[in-house]
C-alpha cells in the first residue's frame, strides 16, 4: 500500500475524535495510534509505537481458557474482520480492564496480501456505570417492561437500544453534564415504552395506518409518561419522553407546543429518534441510506427539528464512523 493512501487513512481518523484507533503491522507492531486512543488507553504514543501487541501478553495470543487476548489480534491471527464487538481488555500498563465496542479490519496491498490491521475502539463501561448507579428494583422494572414491549413487537427493543446510544453521544457532542447524559441515555431506553398501550395489530401493521389507527399510536408518549411518573427517580424521564414527538414548529403532539418550550432533551430524542426510525427496516417500509436519513435531518431543521440540536447531531454523526458507516 503506497505512503499517500497509508497517509490518507491515518488523516481520515485523526479527525473522528471520538474513537480510538489503532493501526499494527502483521507483525502486530503499533505503526499508528491517535490522541483518542492514548486518552483512552491512558498511555503515551511513546510508549505504543514500534512496539509489539504480543508483548503485553507475554507474547501470547491465546489466554489460559483458549480465547484471544483482544479482537485485533484475533483478525489478524484469522482473517476474519469484526464489527461492534463487545470486549473487556486490559490497559497496557495496567492491570485495570475497561469495556470496549471494538470494530476491525485488514487492510490488503493488490494480491491480498495484509499489509495492516486496523480497529476502533468506543468506551461502553459508561454505559454499564449508568445501569450500575440506577436503582436495581427499578432498572427491573424497566427492563420488564421492555422485554414485554419486545415480544410485541422486536423492532422496538432494538431500536431504543440504538438511540440510547445515540442520545448519550449527542449529549457529550452538546457538552452536557455527565448526568444530564445519563438521564439522555435512559430517556432513550424508555422513551418508546407507552407502545405497551397500543394494539398489536396497530404496532405491527404492514401498510399506512389509518386515522384511527394514527390516534392509537399518538397515545403512546402519554401512555409511557403516566408510567414512568409511578416509579421512583422517573418523573424528570417521562416529561422528556411525554414531549419527544412534539415538533419545533408547534405542529408535533400530545400539547402541540413549540420551539424552547419543548424540553431540550425530548428535541433531542425527536433527532435520534427519527434518524435510527429512518435507517431501519421496518415491518411496513425499506431503510433509508444514512447520508439519506441525515439530508432529511436537515431539511427539516427549524420546523421538525430544533436547528441547534440538528446541527449537533449531524456534525457527531458524521465525525464517529460507528454512525456514519459506508453504505
Amino acid at each position: 500500500m503506497c505512503e499517500i493512501y497509508f497517509n490518507c487513512i491515518m488523516e481520515s481518523i485523526e479527525t473522528r475524535s471520538s474513537q480510538g484507533w489503532i493501526i499494527i503491522n502483521p507483525q502486530y507492531e503499533v505503526v499508528y495510534v491517535n490522541d483518542s486512543f492514548c486518552r483512552m488507553w491512558q498511555c503515551t504514543r511513546e510508549a505504543l509505537l514500534g512496539k509489539s501487541l504480543l508483548q503485553w501478553y507475554a507474547g501470547h495470543k491465546k489466554n489460559s481458557e483458549g480465547n484471544y487476548f483482544g479482537p485485533l489480534i484475533e483478525t489478524m491471527a484469522t482473517g476474519v474482520e469484526m464489527q461492534n464487538v463487545e470486549a473487556c481488555l486490559q490497559k497496557f500498563l495496567s492491570d485495570e480492564r475497561i469495556w470496549q465496542l471494538v470494530d476491525t479490519f485488514l487492510i490488503r496491498d493488490k494480491q491480498g496480501k495484509v499489509e495492516y490491521g486496523v480497529a476502533s475502539y468506543s468506551v461502553i463501561e459508561k454505559f454499564k456505570a449508568i445501569e450500575q448507579q440506577l436503582n436495581s428494583i427499578n432498572l427491573k422494572v424497566i427492563k420488564a417492561f421492555s422485554k414485554a414491549i419486545g415480544a410485541r413487537d422486536v423492532y422496538t427493543m432494538q431500536h431504543s437500544e440504538k438511540v440510547a446510544a445515540l442520545m448519550f453521544g449527542l449529549a457529550e457532542a452538546m457538552l452536557l453534564s455527565p448526568g444530564e447524559a445519563t438521564v439522555a441515555y435512559l430517556a432513550g431506553i424508555v422513551h418508546d415504552i407507552g407502545k405497551i398501550g397500543v394494539p398489536e395489530n396497530v404496532l405491527n401493521k404492514p401498510g399506512r395506518l389509518s386515522e384511527d389507527e394514527f390516534a392509537l399510536m399518538k397515545q403512546h408518549p402519554a401512555i409511557g409518561a403516566d408510567i414512568l411518573r409511578q416509579i421512583d427517580g422517573f418523573a424528570d424521564i417521562a416529561t422528556i419522553v411525554l414531549h419527544h414527538h412534539e415538533r419545533y414548529d408547534g405542529k408535533g403532539y400530545p400539547h402541540q407546543i413549540a420551539g424552547e418550550c419543548i424540553p431540550l432533551l425530548s428535541r433531542m430524542l425527536a433527532v435520534c429518534d427519527s434518524y435510527d426510525a429512518m435507517v431501519s427496516d421496518r415491518c411496513y417500509r425499506q431503510p433509508v441510506t444514512k447520508a439519506q436519513a441525515m439530508a432529511e435531518i436537515e431539511r427539516c431543521s427549524s420546523s421538525q427539528f430544533d436547528p441547534m440540536v440538528a446541527e449537533c447531531f449531524l456534525r457527531f454523526v458524521s465525525s464517529n464512523l460507528s454512525w456514519k458507516a459506508a453504505d
